[in-house]
Order: structure tokens, then C-alpha cells, then sequence
């Protein structure tokens, strides 16, 4: 296998959305977060314990709550940026409604990606709710760095792989092919600041 830069979530945990936000950093610093750094942000999360049962994930102590979404992936991203002169900083932007796949590609750009939810099928995975990283698109296809892919491909016996996509990787795609559905407000576009 070729070296791996999107992190996946292990067996029993329902921490997508953390791992969302994680591989949202490496996508945009294209650098693998440090430990403590990691701990850190965890650490100032609400609701953790939420997150780590794969029963509750995000749909606990967060369902319907933007500004705790929002919150926590901003605590989150600052932590794992570092703090000083050299520090990398993010701003997040909620994108609100019902979103469409062109919606999300009109957000991705060479400093921007697309931390959302979707529930259905992706190319690999069917039945999901599910927080992944959109990275690039291309059309109506959305690339994806998916936390449970890696995890899905050994299940089944596959050969996993990650794309390149203009300098970031990615792992999964929902397309047209699949029945998914965008979860109406649940997507937040992460900025890297310039500097």
C-alpha cells in the first residue's frame, strides 16, 4: 500500500466527525497532526464521549446545533494549527440549507475544503451517516477523504487506495451512480488563512 494520509476511526467508535476535521487539516496543510496537538484538541471537544460511541456520534449532544458544530470545528482546527507567530489559522463558514453537489464545488478551492454529512451510499460504502472531507470535484462527483474507508476495503477484501486530486488526496466519491442525500445545513467550508 502506498503511504496513507487520511486518517480513519476504528471499530468502535461513531468519530466521524472528528476524523472530518482531521483530514480536513492534512488536506489543507498537506502535514500530519502532532499528538499532543491531536490531544489537545480532543480534549477541548463538547460532548467526547458522544463521539466515541459509534450509537451517537454527532446525533447527541450536537443534533441541531450549528453554532456547536461550528464551535467545536474551529477549537479544533486552532488546536491543531499551534499557537505563535508560525501558528496556521483556519476560519469556518456554515453553509446553510439544502446543498446540492455543485453547491459544495463552488466552495472547494486551492485554499478551501468542504467538511459535511451525508447520509446513502458513496462509491464504497452503502447506509451511511456520515461526516467525510470533500477535496476536489469533478462534475457532479464529489472526491471524498472517507475515515471508514480504509476499514471497509480490508472487510471486504479489497485493495485500498487514495487519489490524488490537485495536491490532496482522497479515498471515496459520492456521485450521481449512488443514492445519497447532503444533510441540509451540515456543511461547513474550512479556509486556510493566507500566511
Amino acid at each position: 500500500m502506498a503511504e496513507r494520509w487520511i486518517y480513519a476511526q476504528g471499530d468502535f467508535d461513531g468519530a466521524c466527525f472528528l476524523y472530518g476535521i482531521v483530514n480536513s487539516y492534512v488536506a489543507l496543510t498537506w502535514t500530519r497532526p502532532d499528538f499532543e496537538r491531536l490531544c489537545a484538541a480532543i480534549s477541548g471537544m463538547d460532548h467526547p464521549g458522544d463521539l466515541l460511541n459509534p450509537n451517537i456520534g454527532t446525533t447527541g449532544g450536537y443534533d441541531g446545533d450549528m453554532a456547536k458544530l461550528a464551535g467545536n470545528i474551529r477549537r479544533t482546527l486552532a488546536a491543531l494549527g499551534g499557537e505563535g507567530p508560525g501558528a496556521t489559522r483556519f476560519s469556518v463558514t456554515r453553509l446553510p440549507g439544502q446543498l446540492s453537489a455543485a453547491d459544495i464545488a463552488r466552495n472547494l478551492g486551492p485554499a478551501s475544503v468542504v467538511l459535511l454529512r451525508y447520509q446513502g451510499a458513496s462509491l464504497h460504502s452503502e447506509g451511511m451517516d456520515h461526516w467525510v472531507c470533500a477535496v476536489a470535484a469533478e462534475g457532479e462527483t464529489l472526491r471524498v477523504a472517507c475515515s471508514v474507508r480504509l476499514h471497509k476495503a480490508i472487510d471486504a477484501g479489497e485493495r485500498y487506495a487514495e487519489t490524488d486530486h490537485g495536491g490532496r488526496r482522497g479515498n471515496d466519491a459520492l456521485t450521481p451512480e449512488h443514492a445519497y442525500a447532503l444533510v441540509a445545513g451540515e456543511a461547513f467550508v474550512i479556509t486556510r488563512a493566507a500566511g
